[in-house]
C-alpha cells in the first residue's frame, strides 16, 4: 500500500527535526469561505538548516506530479542558494531526495 501524503509529511518533519532543521508546514487550504492566501508553487514544508540555509520540501505520494509552479519555485530556491527536496517513497519507505535542479 502507498504511503499517504500526511504520513510522508510527518516523516519529513521528524527527519528534519533529527537534522536540527527548523521547518513548518505551508498550508494553503481554504477555510470555510476564505480562499487560501499563499502563492501557487510554495513547497509543503519550508524552513532552514542549523547553518542558516533555506530549505523547501515538496511532498509527493506515488503517482503525484510537480506542477509547473512548483518546478519554478524549486528552481528559484536553488538559484538563491537554498536547497530543495522531494519527499516521496521508494520500496514502501519514505525518502528525501535533494532536487539539485539548475542554477542558471
Amino acid at each position: 500500500m502507498d504511503i499517504s501524503a500526511n504520513e510522508l509529511t510527518k516523516w519529513a518533519k521528524d527527519y528534519c527535526k533529527k537534522q536540527n532543521w527548523r521547518v513548518t508546514r505551508m498550508n494553503n487550504t481554504p477555510i470555510q469561505r476564505r480562499k487560501g492566501t499563499i502563492e501557487k508553487g510554495w513547497c509543503d514544508l519550508i524552513g532552514y538548516t542549523d547553518a542558516g540555509i533555506f530549505v523547501g520540501i515538496e511532498v509527493k505520494k506515488i503517482g503525484d506530479r510537480l506542477s509547473p509552479e512548483q518546478l519554478e519555485r524549486i528552481k528559484d530556491i536553488n538559484q538563491c542558494g537554498g536547497k530543495a527536496y522531494l519527499c516521496t517513497e521508494s520500496d514502501k519507505l519514505p525518502i528525501l531526495i535533494e532536487w539539485a535542479g539548475t542554477k542558471s
